[in-house]
C-alpha cells in the first residue's frame, strides 16, 4: 500500500470512528458497550462513565465552537441565553462532523424555526452573516489563471461559464445586517445606534475571503443579479442579461481579480440539438 493510499485509508478510517461517536453521543438509549468502529476498549461502568463525560463536555466545547462562529449573535443576546440556544440547537440539530469548525452549518436554520425567537425576525440572518464571514476563512482560495483570462479575451461569451471561487457567499435578506453587524463591533453597543441601523435599507451582501480574513460589502440589485446568475452556473451573456443595464462588468471583473473572486472561466462543452 503506498503513502496516499494508506493516507485515504485512515482518513476513512477516521471519518467511520467520528460518526459512531456522533452516533453515541445522540443516541436516545445509550449502549452499554462502544461500537467496534469506535475502537475503544472500555466496557461497562467505565464505558458509561466516559461516555456520560463525553456527553457533557460535548455540549460545552459546542457552545464555545458557536460562540466564535457567532459573534454577532452572541453580542445580540447576551452570554446566558446565547448558551440556551446553543444548547437547543445541540439537541436538535445533531452534529454531522466530528469536526466543531463545522457544527454552526445550521445554526441560523435552527433560528428561524424558533417561534420564541420572531419578535427579532432580524437575528437568523444575522446568524447566516456570522456564518458566512466565519466558513469563507476555510475555503480554498481562488485558483484563477492567465489563462482564464485569456479566455474572457478572446472567447464568445455563450460558450463561457465563470467560476466564483470557493471563498465567496451571496447573502440576500430583508433586514439590515450589516448595519447591525457594524453596530456591534463595540463591546457598548449603544440603543440608539442600533434603532437607527434597524431603520437602514436592506441590500443583498457580498462575502469573500481576502488573505485569511473575511470581507463584506452590500450589493446593488444589479449586481447582486449578475453574481446569483453566476452562483447559478449559466452561461457568461446569461449572466450579463441577468444584470442591470448600468451594471460595469468591466469594472467587475476588475475588481474580482484584485480580490480572488474568480476561480476560473471555462469553456461551456457544445451540445448537439441534432437527433
Amino acid at each position: 500500500m503506498n503513502r496516499a493510499t494508506a493516507a485515504t485509508a485512515a482518513t476513512a478510517r477516521e471519518a467511520t470512528r467520528q460518526q459512531a461517536l456522533l452516533q453515541a453521543l445522540f443516541a436516545a438509549q445509550p449502549s452499554p458497550v462502544p461500537a467496534p468502529d469506535l475502537g475503544v476498549c472500555q466496557r461497562d461502568q467505565r464505558w458509561a462513565a466516559g461516555l456520560a463525560a463525553y456527553r457533557g463536555n460535548g455540549l460545552e466545547h459546542a457552545i464555545a465552537a458557536l460562540r466564535a462562529q457567532f459573534p454577532t449573535l452572541l453580542a445580540m443576546l447576551g452570554e446566558a441565553p446565547f448558551a440556551v440556544l446553543c444548547a437547543r440547537y445541540w439537541h436538535a440539530y445533531p452534529p454531522r462532523r466530528g469536526d466543531l469548525a463545522h457544527i454552526g452549518a445550521e445554526f441560523a436554520d435552527c433560528i428561524a424555526a424558533l417561534d420564541d425567537l420572531r419578535a427579532w425576525p432580524w437575528l437568523a440572518d444575522s446568524a447566516r452573516l456570522d456564518w458566512a464571514r466565519w466558513a469563507v476563512v476555510f475555503d480554498a482560495p481562488a485558483q484563477l489563471a492567465e489563462a482564464d483570462l485569456q479566455r474572457l479575451a478572446t472567447c464568445d461569451p455563450t460558450r463561457l461559464q465563470l467560476r466564483l471561487a470557493p471563498g465567496t457567499r451571496l447573502l440576500h435578506t430583508h433586514w439590515p445586517v450589516l448595519a447591525l453587524w457594524r453596530a456591534h463591533q463595540s463591546p457598548d453597543v449603544d440603543a440608539d445606534a442600533l434603532h437607527a441601523a434597524l431603520r437602514m435599507p436592506a441590500a443583498p451582501l457580498w462575502i469573500w475571503r481576502e488573505g485569511t480574513q473575511a470581507r463584506c460589502r452590500e450589493l446593488s440589485a444589479g449586481e447582486a443579479g449578475w453574481l446569483g446568475a453566476l452562483r447559478a452556473g449559466v452561461r457568461l451573456d446569461q449572466a450579463l442579461q441577468a444584470a442591470a443595464e448600468d451594471f460595469d462588468v468591466g469594472a467587475w471583473l476588475q475588481a474580482a481579480v484584485q480580490h480572488g473572486w474568480i476561480d476560473g472561466i471555462e469553456i461551456r462543452a457544445e451540445i448537439s440539438t441534432s437527433a
